[in-house]
């Protein structure tokens, strides 16, 4: 699949030209709506997020904050528990464009079968790609910097999880009940899970999204209403 980035950038070229994804039965979707489910739809929103590698806290300031300060021999690259303190800014990025996305939604998860199924040169069942649904409400930052989890995916997940939430424009705050990073290679996924406790409807109106890696934060809002897909509210 292409580079967030490179799926970002071409989703905004296609803007209104991309056949629309309420107008036909997911199967018969063009590329071109797939691709805008899966990277600007009411379901999906490209951000660009910016990164200080330096976890906000306070401290003595040291030398050793400075990245690329330390080049003996013996440079012990020191980096912190969510990034780059310590390394040569040239290997780390300063901005990313990422998407936050609902996964479990029932049109994005159509939008990824007609992907894979196309991939696949259309062989074996459509259906059989469609992912189950989700058991939480799940958003996702997808195409993060994979050096953010560099120590491993759990000490990014605690920070997600101690920062995240879910407000809901009824004034119902939910916080999470699991995250899960998915590296990658190059980028990682962070999927954020939230309780069903209590069912989401349009009366909510909207649902605001955040979270602070300490390095980097993300805050997102989805107007419910726009996500409507075949008659329900699809999270």
């Amino acid at each position: 699949m292409r580079t967030t980035s490179g799926l970002v950038g071409f989703c905004l070229l296609l803007g209104a030209f991309g056949a629309d994804w309420r107008s036909q039965p997911f199967t018969g979707w063009s590329d071109d709506t797939v691709l805008r489910v899966l990277t600007d739809s009411p379901w999906a929103k490209p951000r660009t997020v910016a990164f200080t590698w330096r976890e906000r806290q306070q401290r003595p300031f040291s030398y050793k904050d400075v990245p690329g300060a330390d080049h003996g021999p013996n440079q012990n690259p020191g980096l912190g528990p969510l990034g780059g303190i310590g390394a040569p800014k040239s290997s780390l990025k300063d901005k990313a464009d990422i998407l936050v996305r609902w996964p479990g939604a029932l049109p994005v998860r159509h939008a990824t079968a007609v992907y894979k199924h196309r991939e696949a040169k259309q062989q074996g069942s459509i259906n059989e790609r469609i992912g189950a649904p989700e058991q939480d409400y799940v958003v996702e930052m997808f195409g993060l910097p994979a050096e953010l989890a560099h120590q491993g995916p759990g000490v990014i997940e605690r920070v997600i999880q101690d920062s995240a939430q879910l407000h809901l424009g009824s004034g119902l705050l939910m916080k999470p009940v699991k995250v899960v990073a998915l590296n990658q290679g190059l980028t990682l996924t962070i999927r954020v899970h939230f309780p069903r406790v209590r069912t989401i409807t349009v009366k909510d109106k909207d649902a605001e999204f955040f979270a602070d890696g300490q390095v980097f934060s993300v805050r997102q809002q989805f107007k419910l209403s726009a996500m409507m897909y075949q008659g329900h509210l699809e999270l």
